[in-house]
């Protein structure tokens, strides 16, 4: 071989090993992950701002033979539709999402003003499952119950299902814990699922921004402490501390004045309460 072919052989050598690092560092990019399981995000919940109609409603089940009011359907059951003002047409096929009122969420008040901060975002309603119609009587459709996040009880709203796509979100470095607000959108946490005072990663959060102002699914906000003025021993009022920044959420699902977000990272616990900020 010559020296020519030598040379060259040893620079596109040098070139392949100058490239290869870049090309680890692009392969090594955290793809995408869902926000949410399927099953978390049918179950995640949601803030209306006017009440739902109730028109449609379950209002008993087969295998219910003493007529209990509090018999409870499950997945796989068949359960029993009408319309209360006989107006609403149903009809084979069609698929309803069973939700009802999230009472929960006002049962324990854990901060000062919570109950008049939930009464102004809307109604809270809590998802029961999914069911879909096999057939249509003259007392009412027959449908199957084919998800529940729980039990199904007589009683339950139905509403035309809607899917609820999942968005996706890229994990990154830990969070700068101290960094100053960036000045961009902010609310609060107003609640959690199963009336939680505290969560972590995993959990599902109702925040107190909505449509109106902007969000959509898939955006990302910081979770920063918010600190409320302690006095100690009666008298001694301490300075207020540098902002903390202490975990991240994801919006799964908007609603006109509300959001429902995902906690994807903490670093401690996460207080109702505590203020978010659009990154």
């Amino acid at each position: 071989m010559s020296h020519k072919l030598i040379g060259l052989a040893g620079v596109l050598f040098l070139l392949t090993a100058t490239r290869a690092p870049a090309q680890q560092q692009e392969a090594a990019a955290p793809a995408p992950l869902p926000a949410a399981t399927p099953s978390e995000m049918e179950c995640s919940g949601f803030i209306a701002a006017t009440p739902l109609s109730n028109d449609l409603y379950v209002f008993d089940g087969a295998d219910n033979d003493f007529r209990d009011a509090l018999h409870q359907f499950a997945t796989g059951s068949y359960v029993y539709i009408r319309s209360r003002s006989g107006s609403t047409t149903i009809s084979v096929g069609s698929e309803f999402s069973l939700v009802r009122s999230a009472k929960e969420l006002m049962r324990v008040r854990w901060l000062p003003g919570q109950g008049g901060a939930m009464r102004s975002l809307g109604t809270a309603y809590e998802d029961v499952g999914r069911a879909k119609v096999i057939a249509v009587t003259p007392h009412g459709a027959v449908a199957q119950v084919t998800f529940a996040c729980g039990s199904v009880r007589p009683g339950d709203v139905a509403i035309r299902y809607q899917p609820r796509p999942i968005p996706e979100y890229a994990p990154r470095a830990p969070l700068d814990r101290f960094a100053p607000s960036n000045g961009k959108r902010a609310g609060a946490i107003t609640a959690a699922t199963n009336d939680l005072p505290y969560v972590g990663v995993g959990k599902t959060v109702y925040v107190n921004l909505g449509q109106s102002d902007g969000v959509s699914p898939g955006q990302r906000y910081r979770v920063f402490r918010i600190f409320r003025d302690i006095t100690h021993a009666g008298f001694l009022t301490l300075p207020e501390p540098p902002r903390e920044n202490i975990g991240e959420l994801v919006i799964l699902s908007v609603q006109e004045k509300a959001s429902v977000g995902m906690v994807v990272q903490s670093i401690r616990e996460i207080s109702l309460g505590d203020g978010v900020e659009l990154e």
